[in-house]
């Protein structure tokens, strides 16, 4: 190979094309879902999907989540805008015992606590751009009530 003095540039160059063509940027994706009054959403999970890219969380006590792709701590693909929906937002009317020790006559009375439309991305509506840039994006969510 000839001695060139434009080869190293030329290598360089094409190193860096290699290593930006086909990387995916990725961004750390948070938030809060939160009720009209401020108070959080204290269960549930959070769902996003856009070209074939599935992302989740899982909603804390005091509302806040952090989005992943794979696995927790992974960022969220770039470039993309996400259809969103929140599911598993419940808690269980437990049934009174008839007696100490006897069966329940009926399972627990399951309870939505967010409006059912927030279970589907085509109802939600709710959209997240994640641009492409490794930059935090906050991203806040209000619910209503059933």
């Amino acid at each position: 190979m000839p001695n060139h003095p434009n080869m190293k540039f030329f290598l360089l160059a094409l190193l860096a094309c290699c290593f930006t063509i086909g990387c995916e940027v990725r961004a750390p994706v948070s938030g809060k879902v939160t009720f009209p009054d401020g108070a959080p959403l204290t269960v549930g999970e959070v769902y996003g999907y856009a070209d074939g890219t599935h992302i989740r969380a899982s909603v804390g006590e005091d509302g806040s989540f952090d989005l992943y792709e794979v696995k927790p701590g992974d960022r969220v693909p770039g470039g993309k805008t996400y259809t969103i929906s929140i599911v598993n937002a419940e808690t269980r009317k437990e049934v009174p015992l008839p007696r100490p020790g006897m069966i329940p006559a009926a399972p627990p009375e399951i309870i939505s606590l967010i409006d059912p439309k927030f279970a589907s991305g085509t109802t939600s509506g709710l959209q997240l751009e994640v641009p492409k840039s490794s930059k935090p994006v906050e991203f806040n969510i209000e619910v209503t009530k059933p």
